[in-house]
């Protein structure tokens, strides 16, 4: 039996998540777990910024975790770097002007 393909690799430095891959319904839970540890890192101030230059796809379900995190950051920001197919998901649904402390950085 052969084993399912990753389609998600999460890679934690600090409040630094750098994620490679799709976040869906089947990788959110991972996403959702390390963007926890990344804005508990340290004193649980500043920025928590997640790195999409290699992420290909991201979900509903992904986005409503970036969500969650922004809302549980309240006057921190969620840095979102890289550009590329997710950032422009992120600014085509003006989450970044429903959630001020949303940041895109490309």
């Amino acid at each position: 039996m052969e084993s399912e393909p990753v389609l998600l690799e999460v890679r934690r430095r600090g409040a630094v998540v750098t994620l490679l891959g799709e976040v869906d319904l089947n990788t959110s839970d991972l996403l959702r777990s390390e963007l926890a540890l990344a804005c508990a890192f340290g004193d649980g101030l500043g920025d928590v910024v997640i790195d999409f230059t290699d992420l290909t796809f991201i979900g509903s379900t992904g986005l409503h975790v970036l969500i969650e995190t922004a809302t549980g950051l309240r006057e921190r920001r969620l840095v979102l770097l890289g550009g590329g197919w997710a950032v422009y998901v992120v600014n085509l649904l003006g989450l970044t002007l429903q959630y001020p402390n949303i940041v895109v950085d490309t």
